[in-house]
């Protein structure tokens, strides 16, 4: 999964969305190309809208789970078909678990030394968070010393910050819903149009080579 995460590059974040209204908009989104959907477990039905996005995805979709800060909440998730688990800490008994289960560990981290943690913890990629306020510099600052974890950037990644931050070496992003465009009807034509354009916007920001080798371990 690491590998098919690094082409990809974008994990889609669903937080209060409605199950229906995250599967309408997955629909939209993942025939526009984004390929990671997360559904934070303080969303209302969480684990009902991880069951309703397991059933509908199609072929190359991946469904995970956010905001997971206990080792039970692994297992409803994984329960429900999410494959991923993300949080915004690093909890090593959630990291344990997830590997356990053989699922995908992105665990949140923002020092060196939580970063470097919950990597040797079993993490498969380090969540960065939160970003906005510290900006692309200091994934640049954190490749000086650590050039081989991978880095998942959240947390404010606006389509602006997209390209300094693959610049910087982050190796992907995870994009809260609310930056593509929400509040929108998803069976209406002209709301559609809109979040599929957005999509492509991200898509081709986030797809531009960062340096050579960064992230990979």
């Amino acid at each position: 999964m690491l590998d098919q995460l690094l082409q990809s590059r974008i994990v889609l974040i669903y937080r209060g969305q409605t199950p229906e209204e995250c599967a309408a908009l997955t629909r939209v989104l993942a025939d526009a190309g984004i390929r990671y959907f997360e559904v934070t477990m303080n969303t209302p039905n969480a684990l009902q809208a991880i069951r309703l996005l397991r059933d509908q995805a199609g072929e190359g979709v991946h469904i995970g789970a956010g905001t997971v800060t206990k080792p039970e909440e692994v297992d409803q998730v994984q329960a429900a078909g999410a494959t991923y688990i993300v949080s915004p800490n690093t909890n090593f008994k959630v990291i344990e678990r997830t590997k356990q289960l053989g699922m995908f560990s992105i665990p949140g981290a923002f020092t060196p030394t939580e970063i470097m943690n919950a990597y040797d913890a079993g993490a498969d990629i380090v969540k960065v968070f939160p970003i906005r306020n510290v900006g692309a510099d200091y994934i640049r600052q954190l490749r000086g010393p650590i050039k081989d974890i991978p880095f998942m950037t959240t947390g404010g990644v606006t389509l602006e910050l997209v390209r300094p931050l693959r610049e910087a070496g982050a190796d992907a992003v995870g994009v809260g819903l609310h930056y593509f465009g929400s509040g929108g009807n998803p069976d209406d034509p002209a709301y559609r149009k809109a979040l599929t354009e957005q999509a492509q916007k991200f898509i081709e920001a986030v797809t531009l080579p960062g340096p050579e080798g960064a992230g990979r371990p």
